[in-house]
């Protein structure tokens, strides 16, 4: 341990003439393995005949190495030859020192370090400072820094173009609460330059001045309607181009109340919105942005401004989810304070159609349009502002670009000992310039891409055969083109699947104006073979054989390579530790660390431990599962404990891929459950109330407790049995209603363990798991993925409240109110 922190400060010592950015979790520092060295060499050989201005040999050599001590510090090296040169890299005096040390909820960013706010205020400014993110458990949220923004640089007569600039300072926080009903954002950012950082003049030509900046900006979401989700965000920025100039003004916008406005200062807005509500088995979605002309912060580097975005989006599932449906739609317009001489305007459409058939059949369809405008106002509206007088438009610019796909698949069969599938697919693309509404020469041109594959393979014996044939149509002003041809191909795994072969043969024919141009014949021969995991040989050879009306051209390329391998060499102190560690582990027992998964054990043991991990990775999509029983299948097979140390390397990585989606489903779910958990409670007394003046409108009939024998108005009679048959509706209603509050309730008062132990919620995650996985895995924003959730989990408890708590006594609770 002493060793380790003496050494810590060693790197801190020589990270001021090191780049070096590193993050790591301060638990698990005393853990580390002192110094870890890892990369790789590779050598290349090419061989060509051919008629192109090539050498007939050459050849090149490259490597890597990397050393990193106790996890914190890495030395990177490489070098190279060929021959034309050789060359080497060392580690660079770039003098930039960045760690990120974390504990529990706490993570801390130390140095040369960028952080994001938001687009319209902090975003990825790099700074040398320290800043941090608090996320406790719970409903609020910090993150906070301060540093230096830009270093001063004095202006050099002598290096003209170098340019000056004076020491600027940052500091800003963002906080974030969530109410029960509304969650809260606001963020906070100023940056100074230091007046007397420059001492040489500055010419005034350059335009430099030091400038002032506040941005604010404040972030809400909440729900309307019940499922609506909102989103919105409100951003100004106001800044001062010049403090030194004396003087104060009224300043515009809520920044400039923490800043000393003077004539040079400007401010300016942005705004976001966002909208979401779940329809049907899907969504719809509204987005709104606008950001004035001129719009930028001192925490950011670039900024897109003068713009106005508009974008609709749907997704749905029809047909008993065996059709997915997603549209987008946009459009995006520049010059909004008309100041520009002219406007451009984008309007971008899509729509993606997935059809899964069955188990055998998949089809996919889409279409994608891209239109974009540009209209420059004629110079005399300028001069002469005359409504009276209309004037042609010098430029009337439109571009449109079409791009449709589609896709079928179709598995003919799929069994341990076969498998045979054919693949269909079919593109257009398509753009065309118009100018005064009419096509310019040469402007328009459209491609067609077409294809039919077959494959078939025998998993048993490692081997696939595949064809195909395939054609590319253009069309042109010019004239037309046509490329098509068969395509055969063969793969074969030998020698306990190390050595990996393939060969591939195709035959192209283009024409140009229905006249033949040229045929193109050629093969392709493949091999890798992998020797103790380290060692890589690569064999490639290419034949291509082409003629022309003219001439014939033959063309040989092989290549060779070998590459070496040394990742993880672990070197330790002394050998006394080393024989320890043998001596612990045993000749048969092994020892496979990644990241925070640790195995040790025999390669059976192994394996029930990561069967084990998979027990616990619920709810889980059966896709994934069958990724996961697949790489644990390959791992079990391996021929040495080499080969199965990487094959449980590669579960382990893909185990913990779908952790992270998991875990976010777990957490999404849970805010879904609080959220259903209090709209249910707040609707409680309206639906008692509902039961309680149902019953009591029952009860003050007049044919209430009478004898039905005895009565002889049949329409006043009709009219008391609509009102019982109300009221069971009523208690029916409260009955269900008080079922869904208690099972929701026993969840959100529930901590994780217990919630993926209800019985009902694993029902309910089994179900919906599959297509939650999807929305979290492409991306999907929280408020999509909780709206997808809440749809479907309200549904789903009622039906089991129909068939549970149709039993249960009825509670007034609020019968004396």
């Amino acid at each position: 341990m002493i060793l380790k922190r003496i050494l810590f400060f060693i790197l801190l010592f020589f990270a001021t003439t090191l780049g070096y950015s590193q993050s790591f979790n301060v638990e698990q520092l005393a853990k580390t393995k002192l110094i870890n060295v890892s990369g790789g060499a590779s050598a290349n050989a090419i061989m060509y005949s051919g008629n192109a201005a090539r050498e007939p040999f050459s050849y090149f050599f490259n490597g890597n190495i990397n050393i990193n001590v106790a996890g914190l510090y890495n030395l990177p090296f490489s070098f190279s030859y060929s021959t034309q040169k050789f060359g080497y890299t060392k580690p660079v005096a770039i003098k930039t020192l960045s760690i990120h040390p974390s504990y529990k909820w706490i993570t801390t960013h130390i140095g040369d370090v960028n952080m994001t706010f938001s687009p319209y205020t902090l975003n990825g400014h790099l700074f040398t400072g320290f800043g941090v993110d608090l996320t406790p458990p719970g409903k609020f949220k910090v993150s906070a820094m301060y540093g230096r923004l830009l270093k001063s640089n004095e202006y050099d007569v002598n290096i003209p173009e170098a340019i000056p600039t004076y020491k600027r300072f940052g500091y800003g926080f963002k906080t974030a609460y969530a109410f029960d009903k509304v969650n809260l954002g606001l963020i906070f950012f100023k940056a100074t330059d230091v007046t007397s950082s420059l001492s040489n003049p500055v010419p005034f030509e350059l335009g430099l001045t030091p400038k002032e900046n506040v941005a604010v900006s404040f972030e809400t979401s909440f729900k309307l309607f019940q499922k609506l989700q909102v989103m919105t965000e409100y951003a100004n920025s106001s800044i001062t181009e010049d403090i030194s100039i004396e003087g104060t003004t009224k300043g515009k916008g809520i920044a400039s109340l923490f800043l000393n406005p003077n004539a040079t200062t400007t401010s300016q807005n942005a705004i976001k919105a966002q909208l979401v509500y779940p329809a049907g088995k899907g969504t719809l979605g509204l987005g709104y942005e606008r950001i004035d002309p001129n719009y930028r912060t001192l925490g950011s580097y670039y900024f897109n401004n003068d713009l106005e975005n508009i974008t609709v989006n749907a997704t749905q599932q029809i047909f008993k989810d065996k059709v997915s449906l997603a549209l987008s739609l946009g459009m995006q317009k520049d010059n909004l304070d008309k100041q520009k001489v002219s406007q451009s305007k984008r309007l971008v459409s899509s729509l993606t159609a997935d059809y899964k058939a069955n188990q055998k059949l998949n089809l996919n369809f889409n279409y994608s349009n891209f239109q974009s405008y540009t209209n420059s106002r004629n110079q005399f509206d300028y001069i002469n502002q005359d409504p009276s007088l209309i004037y042609a438009d010098t430029l009337n610019f439109r571009q449109v670009n079409q791009n449709l796909g589609l896709t079928a698949n179709y598995l003919l069969k799929n069994d341990k000992q076969l498998k045979k599938s054919i693949n269909v697919n079919f593109s257009m693309q398509e753009s065309s310039n118009e100018q005064q509404g009419q096509t310019v020469a040469g402007g328009e041109t459209t491609f067609y891409n077409s294809a039919i594959s077959y494959v078939q393979g025998y998993p048993t014996k490692d081997l696939n055969f595949m064809g195909s044939i395939n054609n590319t149509y253009s069309l042109m002003e010019t004239g037309n083109s046509l490329i098509i041809g068969p395509t055969l191909g063969v793969t074969k795994l030998f020698m306990e699947r190390k050595l990996n072969t393939s060969f591939s043969t195709s035959y192209n024919t283009t024409f140009s104006n229905g006249d033949k141009q040229n045929d193109i014949f050629n093969m392709r021969l493949s091999s890798s073979y992998l020797y103790l995991e380290k060692h890589n040989f690569n064999l490639g050879v290419i034949c291509l054989f082409g003629k022309t009306t003219s001439n014939r051209n033959n063309d040989l390329t092989a290549t060779l390579t070998y590459a070496y391998s040394f990742d993880k060499i672990k070197l330790r102190s002394t050998p006394k530790e080393q024989k320890k560690e043998e001596r612990q582990l045993g000749d048969n027992t092994l020892k496979i660390n990644l990241k925070d998964y640790k195995l040790e054990g025999t390669r059976e043991q192994i394996t029930q431990q990561l069967k084990d991990l998979q027990q616990q990775l619920q709810p889980l999509p059966n896709e994934e599962a069958s990724k996961l029983e697949h790489l644990l299948t390959l791992a079990t097979l391996t021929p040495d404990e080499a080969s199965f140390k990487d094959k449980v390397i590669d579960y382990l990585e893909e185990y913990q891929a779908a952790s992270e989606v998991i875990k976010k489903y777990n957490k999404l779910i849970g805010q879904t459950v609080q959220k259903v958990a209090q709209e249910i409670s707040n609707k409680d007394e309206s639906f008692e109330k509902a039961y309680t003046t149902a019953i009591s409108r029952v009860n003050s009939h007049k044919l209430h407790g009478v004898n039905p024998s005895e009565i002889t108005d049949k329409v006043g009679y009709n009219s008391y049995l609509k009102l019982i048959e109300r009221s069971d509706k009523a208690k029916q209603k409260l009955q269900a209603h008080r079922f869904m509050q208690t099972e929701f309730l026993k969840l959100s008062k529930a901590d994780t363990k217990e919630m993926e132990q209800n019985d009902y919620l694993l029902s309910y995650n089994k179900k919906e798991i599959e297509k939650v996985y999807k929305l979290i895995t492409n991306k999907k924003t929280d408020a999509e993925i909780i709206a997808q959730l809440e749809q479907n989990l309200i549904p789903f408890y009622h039906e089991l409240a129909l068939a549970n708590g149709m039993n249960e006594e009825v509670e007034l609770k609020y019968i004396q109110k």
